[in-house]
């Protein structure tokens, strides 16, 4: 009797284990999102995960697991391993027809864009004698843009080299310019009548406004660190500066030009599209250090015989040169393809080493920048 009573648990033991190898994994679904599509490094957002059971049949024991690169720090570590990746799993029991969303919050460290991908998803029969596993393909994407500077000083900068032109001849006229109020006249158009201080005075009035001159700043940046030393915190504040200074250039309307050294070899030429500033952030968060890398000079060579000859820059166009490479080849090149035009210089420095760096480059570029007067070199310092 107790024979028969073992073989029959064993063969339900049996048909159960079959049962559940054919049908655990039906109608499971997995998703991961973040919480927004991009961010700032050193900004937090969340990561989401969803484990949905769309069958009646429970699952005891769920493992969900994802990687993601491991510049994104979680705040939750339990059950995540470090290595070149994150791989974190998690641990859920799932009922028939069970919908389970887990929030996970997420520094990110690092600029870059960021895949969470490739869940893969495991089951255990009972007393865990044996798993199963299953691949199920979601991708979760995230940008975090290069990290917000202060960048007053070199803003204050452009603005004194840039200047603010209002004038009474009209380039176009500046909605947010006011300049006073005066009597109609057939020429005005109707949408400038100001009916309430027509009411006031008994007499349509117009609104006027100053005329101000279109501001353009061209970016170029240097990403090169090619030397036996590497300067990576040298090379990521420049970015970092560079996406700043353009963030508030636009902010202000004006129109900016970007270029870099990275494989992307397009030259932006100034524009007051807002979409562009996306589209840099975009770039510079994608770019990595490991890829083929142009040289400056090659870059400066490029846009201003080939793409400015062919499309020419204004003369009061701003250019504004970002690079920790600055020695007297560098400066000769800048000097020498920028002419008269307005030229700020930004050479990122680490603290300590300023006063040094600024001695060496006034050697070579001190009597220059004194007798042509268009060209400012300031330096920012970076903690190492």
């Amino acid at each position: 009797m107790i024979v028969i009573f073992l073989l029959g648990v064993l063969t339900v033991g049996t048909l159960w284990e079959i049962f559940y190898r054919t049908q655990w994994a039906k109608d499971i679904f997995v998703k991961l999102w973040f919480d927004t599509d991009a961010v700032y490094a050193g900004q937090e957002t969340k990561l989401y995960e969803m484990i949905e059971n769309r069958k009646r049949m429970p699952i005891p024991v769920l493992e969900v697991g994802f990687h993601t690169r491991k510049e994104l720090d979680f705040a939750d570590v339990e059950n995540t391993n470090v290595s070149d990746y994150i791989y974190k799993r998690d641990v859920f029991a799932v009922f028939g027809r069970q919908k389970i969303t887990r929030e996970i919050p997420v520094k990110c460290t690092k600029r870059g864009k960021y895949t969470a991908s490739d869940a893969d998803i495991t089951t255990f029969t009972v007393l865990y004698r044996k798993h199963y596993s299953k691949a199920i393909p979601t991708t979760a994407q995230i940008y975090v843009y290069p990290k917000i500077k202060n960048v007053s000083q070199i803003i204050t900068m452009c603005e004194r080299m840039l200047g603010i032109h209002q004038c009474a001849r009209r380039l176009y006229e500046d909605p947010f310019a006011f300049r006073t109020i005066r009597e109609y006249t057939i020429d005005d158009p109707m949408k400038t009548i100001n009916w309430k201080a027509s009411a006031k005075t008994g007499a349509l009035m117009v609104n006027t406004f100053d005329s101000v001159q279109s501001q353009k700043a061209m970016i170029f940046l240097d990403v090169e660190d090619t030397g036996i030393l590497k300067y990576e915190d040298l090379v990521e504040e420049s970015i970092a500066l560079a996406a700043s200074v353009i963030r508030n250039l636009l902010r202000q309307n004006t129109e900016v030009g970007f270029a870099y050294n990275g494989k992307n070899r397009q030259v932006f030429l100034p524009s007051n599209n807002k979409g562009n500033r996306i589209v840099f952030e975009r770039l510079l968060a994608e770019f990595d250090k490991e890829e083929d890398i142009e040289e400056f000079g090659q870059l400066l060579q490029r846009s201003f015989e080939n793409t400015f000859s062919s499309r020419p820059l204004s003369k009061d166009t701003l250019l504004v040169f970002i690079t920790k490479n600055l020695d007297k080849t560098l400066y000769d090149s800048i000097r020498m393809y920028t002419a008269e035009q307005q030229t700020l210089i930004v050479v990122p420095v680490y603290s300590g080493e300023k006063e040094t760096r600024e001695c060496t480059i006034k050697g070579f570029a001190s009597k220059d920048v004194s007798q042509r007067g268009n060209i400012c070199i300031v330096f920012e310092e970076v903690e190492r």
